[in-house]
């Protein structure tokens, strides 16, 4: 329940900037969305690296929501743009080879960061006799050991963000005249 409650701004901040966003994008063009929107994602998944076990919530709400409200200004642009370049008999398959390599990529990346976060985290956990001998100790190092896991897994999250950033650089500019 907190970690939904955690999550909704977000959620409902993409829900309403996806259509604002496509107004954007008919004035801006994708690649200017992209940059300015991957520039933001790398920030706020960077400023996560920060987190410490007493963290304000609302700290994590406020980044999480401006994180989700980058995406929507990458995610749909970017998307539209590449289905545009594509002949309208191969529409329908470009979209289902999106959806498929965003599903697969976005389940890898989880993968993945998982687990970095729990092979650091294991590596950082104090040993069975501090549990014994000291279990308040050892519960404040265990929690300890959970930051240092998340922390390198949204540090090498901030890097896909920042190889994105650079990579929005290499877009096309939208050559045909665009919408006042």
């Amino acid at each position: 329940m907190a970690s939904g409650l955690t999550l909704l701004p977000g959620a409902i901040t993409i829900g309403i900037m996806n259509p604002i966003t496509g107004r954007i994008f008919d004035q801006l063009g994708a690649r200017n969305m992209a940059i300015a929107g991957m520039f933001l994602l790398s920030m706020t998944t960077a400023s996560f690296i920060w987190i410490t076990a007493t963290t304000p919530v609302l700290y994590i709400v406020a980044i999480y929501t401006v994180r989700m409200f980058s995406i929507s200004m990458v995610m749909m642009p970017v998307t539209t743009t590449g289905m545009n370049a594509l002949p309208l008999n191969l529409i329908s398959d470009g979209t289902v080879v999106n959806n498929t390599a965003r599903q697969v990529f976005a389940s890898m990346g989880t993968a993945i960061l998982v687990s970095v976060m729990a092979s650091v985290t294991a590596q950082n956990v104090p040993g069975h006799a501090v549990a014994k001998a000291t279990p308040i100790l050892f519960k404040q190092l265990s929690i300890h050991a959970n930051v240092i896991g998340f922390r390198y897994a949204v540090a090498i999250a901030t890097g896909f963000a920042v190889l994105g950033f650079i990579l929005a650089f290499f877009l096309k500019r939208d050559s045909r005249r665009l919408h006042a």
